[in-house]
């Protein structure tokens, strides 16, 4: 596996340009591998990678928005399976009925997907929608972070 690198700051980019161009600096979108059971009932934390791991929970940063959920390994026995994701107080508080039972981009739209970003670090969690699937379904969940834009280095960015 190659290297690997974490930090803590907001990746933006101007496009190419000069910092001192006068364009604002576009915000990269991020994406995790994110695996979860499609048949339970109670909202639990969805797990990352490509299994089910009570250990490593995906926790959405301050401010993040979530844009789309993309599954990439499909809920078994219907294609009609759906789930609920959202966090612990807001079960469908991105997606409520999202389909899972076949590979497929779901545009995340519930009411925690707001212009201002989430309030919190956020625990994602999934239940079973109102049709149940079997097994475990895996995807891609993208999401952005608020950036107030200005230029420069920093960007004074309250997250």
């Amino acid at each position: 596996m190659g290297t690997r690198s974490t930090f803590q700051g907001v990746v933006r980019s101007y496009g190419g340009q000069n910092k001192n161009s006068g364009v604002a600096p576009g915000v990269a979108v991020m994406s995790e591998v994110i695996t979860f059971l499609s048949s339970t009932a109670t909202a639990t934390a969805v797990s990352i990678g490509s299994t089910v791991n009570a250990n490593n929970p995906f926790i959405l940063p301050q401010g993040a928005i979530p844009l789309a959920f993309a599954a990439v390994v499909a809920a078994g026995t219907t294609t009609t399976a759906t789930v609920n994701i959202g966090s612990a107080t807001n079960s469908t508080g991105f997606a409520s009925n999202a389909v899972v039972g076949v590979k497929g981009l779901t545009t995340l739209t519930g009411s925690l997907v707001t212009g201002v970003g989430l309030t919190a670090n956020t625990t994602v969690v999934a239940s079973v929608g109102s049709t149940a699937g079997t097994g475990n379904v895996t995807g891609v969940i993208t999401y952005t972070v608020i950036d107030n834009g200005g230029k420069g280095e920093q960007s004074g960015s309250t997250y």
